[in-house]
């Protein structure tokens, strides 16, 4: 079944089910009548779980064509900072070297300096990825 709309202010006016003493208004069989009144066909996107990105969002609008209001789907990107946030290390991981090279435990101490290492190199790796703009 088709969905018939006007698009009002960018929201969507779907087709009455009934109009005038007609029943079913709003369904294909009066398909004339819908087009004559202004109303148009709704083209929604399928299968929307492909539009996904780990550096951004999309969001979902409606355009009015010739023939058809289309859903359409919309790229934002995230901004540096929000990429960053996303991509640095765990915390955890920086508590963790930071309590071991604060033991009295030689070996820890050195766990601990790696492990540190290991933590800023990965952040700086992130900073040159994702560059302040």
């Amino acid at each position: 079944m088709s969905n018939y709309a006007k698009l009002v202010n960018g929201a969507l006016a779907f087709a009455p089910a009934s109009k005038n003493n007609t029943l079913g208004y709003n369904l294909e069989t009066n398909k004339a009548q819908l087009l004559a009144d202004g109303y148009k066909p709704v083209v929604n996107l399928e299968n929307k779980e492909k539009y996904m990105d780990c550096e951004g969002i999309y969001s979902f609008h409606y355009e009015e064509t010739d023939d058809a209001i289309k859903e359409i789907a919309v790229y934002h990107p995230y901004n540096y900072a929000q990429l960053r946030k996303k991509a640095y290390p765990d915390m955890s991981d920086l508590c963790d070297a930071l309590v071991k090279l604060n033991s009295n435990d030689d070996s820890l101490k050195a766990e601990g300096q790696d492990q540190l290492d290991t933590y800023v190199q990965n952040c700086l790796n992130v900073k040159t990825k994702y560059p302040k703009q």
